[in-house]
């Protein structure tokens, strides 16, 4: 669906950027990919693959323990200017650096939290959503991410996914009372939605 909000001028680089992604080609696949996120936000399944790309990227060519110090400590600096931006309402700014350091450290739970969390605040639901699924992939008991993800999944009106989120953070806390709560919600909204339909 996203797909068709990219401007025609960008197709192909989305194109050329799926293509060296299936052909293994993961450096010149983020290149193109970045390219195209970065001129269209709106582009969710460039950024899913930017992601996938990044990665596939890390998995193939791993840094070195030296390599994974030094970039440790630069997102750890790097953070805050990302979190300025997101303080002086420049979403895009924040985005875009959120996005980059991504590519240092792909698997970084807070990097991905805060990802999402600015993407939901500039309306850029599917890719909130999308971000948020990667960080439970890393971390399935994630109950920050679990508990945003069911409440975008609510708003977006996919019940089975926020139920999913939902009896997840009461499998880990039992007495969490607003997953609780929000469960009771979902179930009377759906026994409205099939008084609608019967």
């Amino acid at each position: 669906m996203a797909q068709l909000l990219m401007p025609a001028g960008l197709q192909a680089y989305f194109d050329k950027g799926i293509q060296a992604f299936s052909q293994g080609c993961y450096d010149y696949a983020v290149d193109l990919l970045a390219y195209v996120v970065k001129q269209a936000p709106q582009a969710t399944e460039a950024r899913r693959y930017l992601r996938l790309a990044i990665q596939k990227q890390y998995s193939v060519q791993p840094p070195s323990l030296f390599e994974h110090l030094g970039r440790a400590g630069l997102t750890w600096f790097l953070q805050w200017f990302a979190g300025a931006f997101e303080l002086q309402g420049r979403m895009a700014q924040a985005t875009h650096l959120y996005e980059w350091l991504l590519t240092l450290t792909p698997r970084s739970r807070i990097l991905l939290l805060r990802l999402a969390s600015v993407l939901n605040r500039q309306g850029l639901i599917d890719s909130a959503i999308q971000t948020y699924e990667e960080l439970l992939a890393i971390d399935p008991n994630h109950v920050v991410a679990l508990r945003r993800l069911s409440n975008l999944s609510m708003k977006q009106g996919d019940d089975p996914k926020a139920r999913r989120c939902l009896e997840r953070i009461l499998q880990l806390h039992p007495g969490d009372v607003e997953a609780q709560q929000n469960l009771r919600n979902l179930d009377a909204l759906g026994t409205i939605k099939k008084g609608f339909t019967t």
